[in-house]
């Protein structure tokens, strides 16, 4: 035996308070006293949208029951609560009519007579207008969301990185808005001014800049990172994070995340909409954009080396050479049998150095030129290019590839055309990535500039940007020490680098 039933749904429920939803059920229960019927089943769907695609349980129950032929008549409040797609409305209709389903609609008055044709294109038009005012509300709210950005306003989601200052409020927020109405839970949480750094952070931000630019791996920024135990957002804010609809535990910092950050226009203080920069210097900058500009063309860099193996530990590893070859060959730390880290040649494993003793004695001759106060000598002078303007270059010539490419595959142009415009672009392409490189990459030695105590700075450095101290000041060789002999720090060969950008030898 069939029974009568009603639908409802509303879309948003911000409350969590099912207010809408029991509006429509009242209004049906007194529609169905005037008919004469009795609601047996109430099939509810809350804070659910019909045009946005999402799994709609109570509608999916529904149509189940309606197949099953258990339900004879359906009130709903209206058409547009039911369907806002016309591939929907279809469907149902054709469901309907073959188990002989009755539908009133509340605000008509009237049962939809879905066995005529006039019947099915009433309820096709009213889907239809319900389809229409959906779409037009979302072009409005991306309109009014763009006309946010552009006055700088934050549009909400995630916090980003670097961003956000406690303003003294609060507003209450649900934590667990998908259960039921009377088991939410509600918690005051601080309102942010995401136009202002959070200072702990934008200092993070810099200091990773400052790393890379100086030359340091994001493989031993990660490091680093982990080693400080720097917190990510999700860390920081206590945010729950799901993958396929499963809890995952925090994974830390990644390559993709810490570069998304330092490219995002929104570090140089830009506000983006769907990709595009709507609006510039609407913030202070955490990054000025040329360091951003920098950094963007250091990670697309085709030639920029990057290490598919383990992140070196030890100062000399991979930089220190091998006495015995004498031709370049670097060594790696292994460990003895006894357990001890070991400096040994990558091709043979020979020439063994204790790691501990060879890097403090590496480490006290780079401080203590570090010391002298001619060491401003050591640091490159800034070179005035225009960095912006590089890169628009880099553009433009990617461009003329991709048109010399199409203009030979619609035949207007032969292959040695093809040939002469790409390795023109490419030379001229491999030009400016030099003069990018040059120019915005930061000296490892900056720190150095104004120190007072050359020993505390270098203590306080990452073994990143040590290493790339070693490399640019020295050419460090381990010479053999030899059968039961104890290791003489004359045996390291330390010889200067001749500096090519500097403004002063480094003697």
């Amino acid at each position: 035996m069939s029974i009568d039933a009603e639908y409802c749904r509303i879309s948003r429920d911000k409350r969590g308070a099912a207010e809408g939803v029991e509006t429509q059920q009242a209004e049906n229960a007194d529609t169905a006293g005037e008919l004469g019927l009795a609601i047996a089943e109430s099939y509810v769907d809350n804070d659910l949208s019909a045009f946005s695609g999402v799994e709609r349980p109570a509608y999916e129950r529904l149509l189940a029951d309606i197949a099953a032929g258990k339900v004879g008549t359906l009130i709903i409040w209206h058409a547009n609560r039911l369907h806002r797609s016309n591939d929907e409305v279809n469907a149902f209709i054709k469901l309907a009519r073959a188990h002989r389903l009755r539908l009133y609609s509340t605000t008509k008055g009237a049962f939809c007579n879905l066995g005529k044709a006039s019947g099915r294109k009433e309820l096709r038009d009213d889907t239809s207008e319900a389809e229409y005012e959906s779409e037009h509300r979302g072009e409005r709210v991306a309109i009014a969301r763009k006309r946010q950005a552009r006055q700088g306003v934050y549009g909400g989601g995630v916090r980003p990185y670097g961003w956000g200052v406690d303003t003294g409020r609060v507003r209450s927020v649900c934590v667990n808005p998908k259960v039921p109405p009377m088991e939410r839970v509600w918690e005051d949480q601080p309102v942010l001014d995401m136009t202002r750094h959070n200072t702990e952070e934008a200092g993070e931000i810099r200091r990773w800049a400052s790393e890379l630019l100086s030359g340091v791996s994001i493989a031993h920024l990660l490091r680093e990172l982990a080693a400080r135990k720097v917190a990510t957002v999700a860390m920081t804010d206590g945010r729950s994070l799901r993958k396929n609809g499963k809890p995952v535990t925090h994974g830390g910092w990644n390559s993709r995340t810490v570069k998304q950050i330092l490219t995002h226009p929104r570090t140089s203080g830009h506000v983006v909409y769907w990709g595009e920069i709507v609006k510039r210097n609407a913030y202070a900058p955490v990054l000025d954009d040329d360091i951003r500009l920098a950094l963007i063309s250091l990670f697309s860099d085709p030639s920029r080396k990057t290490s598919p193996g383990n992140t070196p530990k030890w100062l000399g590893s991979l930089i220190y050479e091998c006495g015995v070859c004498a031709d370049g060959t670097t060594m790696t730390v292994r460990y003895d049998p006894r357990g001890n880290p070991t400096y040994r040649c990558r091709a043979k494993g020979h020439c063994c150095w204790p790691a501990r003793p060879a890097d403090r004695y590496v480490e006290n001759v780079i401080v203590a030129r570090l010391s002298r106060p001619d060491v401003v000598d050591l640091i490159p002078r800034e070179q005035d290019v225009d960095v912006t303007a590089l890169r628009d270059e880099l553009l433009v010539l990617d461009g003329r590839k991709r048109d010399a490419a199409q203009r030979f595959a619609l035949g207007r142009i032969d292959g040695g055309q093809l040939d002469t415009i790409t390795a023109t672009a490419d030379q001229r392409i491999a030009e400016i990535r030099a003069e990018l490189s040059s120019a915005t990459a930061e000296s490892p030695l900056s720190e150095f500039a104004a120190s007072q105590d050359a020993q505390q700075t270098w203590e306080d450095l990452s073994l990143g940007r040590k290493r790339e101290i070693v490399r640019q000041l020295f050419t460090i060789r381990l010479a053999p020490i030899g059968r039961g002999h104890r290791y003489s720090h004359d045996l390291i060969q330390m010889r200067r680098r001749t500096p090519t950008t500097t403004a002063a030898s480094a003697a």
